[in-house]
């Protein structure tokens, strides 16, 4: 039987909601000005989590042949990102891929809520 692939933050959604962790809204906008989004949010709580992934991924140049990262993602926009949400107050968890199926971010969003195990 083949095994069926999901995204990791998929993977994440389906782990809290089957762990009955609530409060939680998925590409929560938390800049006005940039349209930045976290991958998960609770306001309330003013914790983000981001499960990277795509951000990392690379091609060679045509030009030069050097490595170059390609995506929506660079790593100086995702460290702007971070650090405005530092500004704001925002406590963001960054999780791997690796990180979500193992259940590792699982164990440590509940701790960060306090959510008992």
């Amino acid at each position: 039987m083949p095994r069926i692939r999901i995204a990791p933050a998929q993977e994440l959604a389906l782990m809290l909601q089957c762990e009955g962790v609530k409060g939680w809204i998925g590409e929560y906008r938390f800049h006005n000005i940039r349209l930045w989004r976290f991958d998960f949010a609770w306001p309330g709580a003013l914790l983000a989590v981001e499960v990277d992934g795509g951000n990392q991924m690379v091609r060679r140049s045509r030009r030069t042949g050097k490595p170059v990262v390609v995506g929506r993602h660079t790593k100086d926009s995702d460290l702007a990102k971070l650090n405005a949400a530092a500004i704001l107050g925002w406590r963001v968890m960054r999780f791997s891929p690796q990180m979500v199926r193992s259940g590792e971010a699982l164990t440590t969003i509940k701790e960060a809520l306090g959510v008992k195990p």
